[in-house]
C-alpha cells in the first residue's frame, strides 16, 4: 500500500502540534486538526498537479531535495516560538511559490471560504502544511532511494486518501475538473529513446531492362501468396479457433505504388517452431491477480506461461502510467503471500523507431516495475528484469491502441514452492 501523507503528517504533528498551531494561529478549539488535514491535502493535490509536465516534476524533486534538510522534529515548539513561526512560513511560502505559481492567491481565497477563516490565516495553513508536507517525502525519497518516477508514482498513490479532504472548488483554481484527470496529467519520469529528424531516403529509382517486368511479377506472386496463406489457415485450423501458419517471407525492395490485396485479418498467428504469442482477447479480459493466482494453484501449470501485467507506459516512456499501478500493487501482495515464488519481468515495446533503442527502453521498463517491487520490500533476488524490445508484438503496430497493447510488461514464474 502506498504511503500516507496526508495520515503522516497529522500524525507528525500530535495532538501538542496541532494545539499549538491553533493556538498560534487563533483557530477556534477543535478546529485545528481539520483545517491543518484540508491544507495538507490541498498542497498534495497541487505537487500532483504540478507533476503534470516533466519540467514541473523535474522542478518538484528539486524542491524535494531541498526540503531535506528541513527540521520539522519538534512541531509543537516550532509552533510556539514567534521566531521559528515566521521563518518556517517563510520557507513555506517559497514552496508554495514553486508548487502554485500564480495560482497561490486563488488557492488561499479557496481554503478560506471552505474553512471559514480569512484569507491571512488560510495563507498562513498552507504556508505551514507545505513544509511539513514536503518535508515528510524528502524523508520518504531519501531513504528509499527515489527518482522523478518514484516521486510521480508516490504522488499518483494519494489521490485516494486526498479525494475526500480537499476544499470545493480546489481542483478547479488548478484547471481540472476532478482528481482523476489530474492524476491522468501527471508524468513519470522518461527515458526517451533516441529520434530521428533526418528524413528517410527516398526510395531507389526503378531501373529499365529487368525491372520493367520483375516487378509486376513479384506483385502478382505476393498476391498468389497471400491467397495461399488464406487457403493454409482454413487447413490448418486446430478446431479451437487457433490457427498455425507456416512461417514464410517475401521481401521486397520497394513499396509497390498499388496495395497488394491481403487475407482479412483474423487475429494473433502462432508461427511453427516458435514460442505462443501472449493472448490479446479472452485472457487479457481476465483480472490479473484472479489468473496469476489460479495458475499457482494449479499443480499441472505450464512453465512457460506468460501473464500480461495490465499496465501503460508513456510511448518513450518507462515508468507506468497512474492506471497500471493497481495491478503492480496485486503482484506486490501476491509476492508477499508466497515467499517461495521468484519470478522474470519481460519488457516489451511497439515497433517505434531504432531496434537497439527499442531492447534499451524495454529493458528500462522492465526494470522501472522491477524497482517498485524492491521498493515495497520484494528481495532482489525473487525477481528479474530484461528487454524483449518489439520482437514480440500482440497488437497491431499500425494503430496507436494496438502499439499501447504492445508497450508492456510479461510476468513469467521462474521458480515457486509453496
Amino acid at each position: 500500500m502506498a504511503d500516507n501523507l496526508l495520515e503522516m503528517a497529522v500524525r507528525h504533528l500530535g495532538s501538542s502540534g496541532l494545539g499549538a498551531l491553533g493556538k498560534a494561529l487563533g483557530l477556534p478549539d477543535g478546529q485545528a486538526e481539520p483545517a491543518f488535514t484540508t491544507s495538507a491535502a490541498s498542497v498534495i493535490a497541487a505537487m500532483l498537479n504540478k507533476a503534470g509536465s516533466e519540467s514541473g516534476l523535474g522542478a518538484l524533486m528539486n524542491l524535494v531535495n531541498e526540503s531535506k534538510s528541513l527540521d520539522l522534529s519538534s512541531p509543537a515548539d516550532i509552533f510556539a516560538d514567534a521566531g521559528k513561526m515566521t521563518s518556517l512560513q517563510q520557507t513555506g511560502g517559497s514552496l508554495l511559490d514553486g508548487i502554485l505559481g500564480t495560482k497561490r492567491d486563488g488557492a488561499i481565497n479557496v481554503l478560506a471560504s471552505a474553512l471559514g477563516l480569512n484569507s491571512t490565516k488560510s495563507g498562513s495553513l498552507l504556508r505551514i502544511a507545505a513544509p511539513v508536507v514536503m518535508s515528510l517525502i524528502g524523508k520518504l525519497v531519501k531513504s528509499k532511494g527515489l527518482n522523478m518516477g518514484g516521486l510521480a508514482a508516490l504522488l499518483l498513490g494519494q489521490k485516494a486518501h486526498v479525494r475526500d479532504k480537499l476544499p470545493p472548488g480546489f481542483l478547479k483554481e488548478l484547471g481540472v475538473a476532478n482528481l482523476d484527470e489530474l492524476a491522468e496529467r501527471t508524468v513519470v519520469e522518461t527515458t526517451p529513446r533516441e529520434k530521428v529528424h533526418a528524413a528517410a531516403p527516398p526510395p531507389p529509382a526503378r531501373k529499365g531492362g529487368i525491372g520493367k517486368w520483375l516487378w509486376p511479377l513479384l506483385i502478382a506472386l505476393g498476391v498468389l501468396w497471400a491467397l495461399n496463406m488464406c487457403a493454409k489457415k482454413e487447413r490448418l485450423d486446430d478446431g479451437t479457433g487457433a490457427v498455425i501458419e507456416q512461417k514464410e517471407e517475401v521481401i521486397v525492395d520497394e513499396t509497390p505504388t498499388e496495395p497488394m490485396e491481403t487475407a482479412p485479418d483474423t487475429g494473433p498467428v502462432e508461427p511453427m517452431g516458435t514460442s505462443p504469442v501472449p493472448p490479446t482477447t479472452d485472457e487479457a479480459m481476465v483480472d490479473f491477480g484472479t489468473a496469476f493466482r489460479e495458475y499457482l494453484a494449479n499443480a499441472q501449470r505450464d512453465p512457460n506461461r506468460e501473464f500480461a501485467l495490465h499496465i501503460e507506459f508513456p510511448t518513450d516512456g518507462s515508468m507506468p502510467n497512474a492506471e497500471s499501478l493497481p495491478d503492480v500493487q496485486t503482484l506486490i501482495k501476491i509476492m508477499q503471500e508466497f515467499p517461495g515464488l521468484a519470478i522474470a519481468l519481460e519488457g516489451h515495446t511497439d515497433s517505434s523507431g531504432d531496434a537497439a533503442a527499442n531492447q534499451k527502453l524495454s529493458e528500462s521498463r522492465a526494470q522501472a516495475v522491477m524497482k517498485m517491487l524492491t521498493d515495497a520490500g520484494i528481495d532482489t533476488s525473487r525477481v528479474t528484469a530484461s528487454g524483449m524490445g518489439s520482437s514480440s508484438p500482440i497488437a497491431d503496430n499500425t494503430t496507436e491502441e494496438g502499439k499501447q497493447k504492445n508497450r508492456r510488461i510479461a510476468v513469467k514464474v521462474t521458480s515457486f514452492s509453496e
